[in-house]
């Protein structure tokens, strides 16, 4: 048997958790004096009160590799070989804490695949796993299918502030939006091509941003009449509300198309990494995993 683990970024609903046994190793969040493990210890409107609460900015760590060993070896007693699925590389080391665990866990078979995405586009490469394994491929299969499929994934989200980004070292290229988004929303994008947050476009003004995020979508699925979206969000804000009416709009007129939409709020470690009001889509234009 083969057992699947993934990380506290990846964004699903429980019952699909649940559904498909998967195993979660939390990230932590560090805020003052104080050490939460992601999801598990502190609830997110508990977690935006804090931030906007404090002159401070958050801070995140990886798993530690003695985290994931206790995880592996557990599983190791009930299954034969494990899976673990992580967030980008390019955005934190879980995938080397994972595979430092891999080698020194005593029994353990692991193999370690970096989605290079996190949150649903995470997600979504997880319920595909999930299926693999009930479907009773192995998992050099399994991890070949994933490193193809992640291709597919992409990304697009805004923020009100780069500066979450900018301390959590996470802003990539997009360091090149700073001092140049007075005024204007910058739109930036997580492509599995490379696993890394990269500037999009800046838009002045929330409906002309929705607008344009629209479009982005729209362009991206445009060659596809096959794809999953995820919608995801921090605080439950009127502007992320406002796209969503956008997106349902638009995807109303396309009779044609065949796809599911996801909606899921992102844990504290994004939260600290992006700032409360984050929101954007998830598109993954790949093999439709049913979540």
């Amino acid at each position: 048997m083969i057992a699947l683990v993934t990380d506290s970024t990846c964004d699903l609903p429980k019952e699909t958790m649940e559904k498909y046994n998967i195993e979660v190793v939390p990230l932590t969040v560090h805020f003052g004096d104080d050490t939460y493990y992601d999801k598990e210890d502190l609830k997110i409107e508990q977690f935006f009160t804090l931030m906007e609460g404090s002159s401070k900015l958050p801070s995140t760590s990886q798993p530690s590799v003695g985290l994931f060993m206790e995880k592996y070896e557990a599983l190791a007693e009930k299954y034969d070989k494990i899976i673990s699925i992580h967030i980008s590389g390019a955005l934190s080391g879980t995938c080397e804490s994972a595979r430092l665990a891999a080698v020194q866990a005593e029994g353990v078979d692991a193999e370690v695949v970096d989605s290079r995405s996190t949150s649903t586009g995470l997600g979504f490469l997880v319920v595909l796993a999930a299926q693999m394994i009930e479907n009773g491929r192995d998992v050099a299969a399994i991890k070949n299918k994933i490193i193809e499929e992640r291709k597919n994934l992409t990304i697009y989200f805004t923020v009100n502030e780069l500066s979450y980004l900018e301390k959590g070292g996470r802003i990539g290229k997009a360091q090149a939006f700073l001092g140049s988004v007075l005024n204007f929303n910058p739109i930036l994008e997580l492509s599995a091509e490379k696993g890394e947050i990269t500037p999009k476009e800046k838009v002045r003004g929330y409906t002309k941003t929705n607008k344009k995020l629209l479009e982005l979508t729209m362009n991206t699925i445009a060659e596809t009449k096959n794809f999953n979206l995820g919608y995801i969000y921090g605080k439950d804000s009127d502007n992320y509300k406002q796209f969503k009416e956008f997106m349902e709009a638009e995807l109303s007129k396309k009779s044609d198309l065949n796809y599911d939409i996801l909606e899921n709020r992102i844990g504290a470690v994004l939260s600290s990494h992006t700032g409360p009001l984050v929101y954007g889509i998830v598109i993954y234009k790949g093999e439709l995993p049913e979540a």
